[in-house]
């Protein structure tokens, strides 16, 4: 192997070790509100266990909204070229709350009831539909500047209890 081919095989291990390094998806989810995973699998099975995963945490889930369905149904009314631009598949946004931690903040702050109840979205896009993204509002964030003493310990508490249930679903 002469010079330039051992320069070449280095450059591309050096280049192929920075790409799988870098997370995969770096400078995407740069807003700190957002506590966001993707995942591969079929959307509804990956639906399914975030679902089952959230209860067995002790959340209940309250509702759950088609959000594909919904804009697709009114697309008349929208724009046949302009409801669905970005190209997405499916999203469905998954509401649930926890008898624990609502009792827990209202006795603290009933300002908190802003939290029931919390919410995730799942989606996919046409161009990756075996890629699920999961995105939820981080109660960490919006109790982090709040003046009550016990504010930041229960926002992290509440958001690492959804945390695990989500990544407990998506295994």
């Amino acid at each position: 192997m002469n010079a330039f081919s051992k320069i070449a095989v280095a450059l591309c291990y050096l280049v192929t070790l920075g790409l799988t390094s870098v997370p995969l998806q770096a400078g995407e989810n740069t807003n700190p509100a957002f506590w966001k995973l993707t995942v591969t699998g079929d959307f509804a099975t990956v639906l399914q266990g975030l679902k089952t995963h959230l209860e067995a945490e002790q959340f209940q889930i309250t509702s759950e909204e088609n959000l594909a369905r919904g804009l697709e149904n009114n697309k008349q009314a929208l724009g046949k070229d302009k409801w669905n631009t970005i190209g997405f598949k499916e999203a469905t946004a998954v509401h649930f709350c926890s008898l624990v931690f609502n009792q827990e903040v209202f006795n603290l702050n009933m300002n908190w009831s802003v939290f029931c109840p919390f919410k995730l979205v799942a989606y996919t896009m046409k161009k990756a539909p075996q890629e699920v993204t999961i995105i939820i509002l981080r109660p960490s964030y919006l109790l982090k500047h709040d003046p009550h003493p016990r504010a930041r310990e229960i926002g992290d508490k509440i958001e690492r209890r959804i945390i695990t249930a989500i990544k407990e679903g998506v295994r």
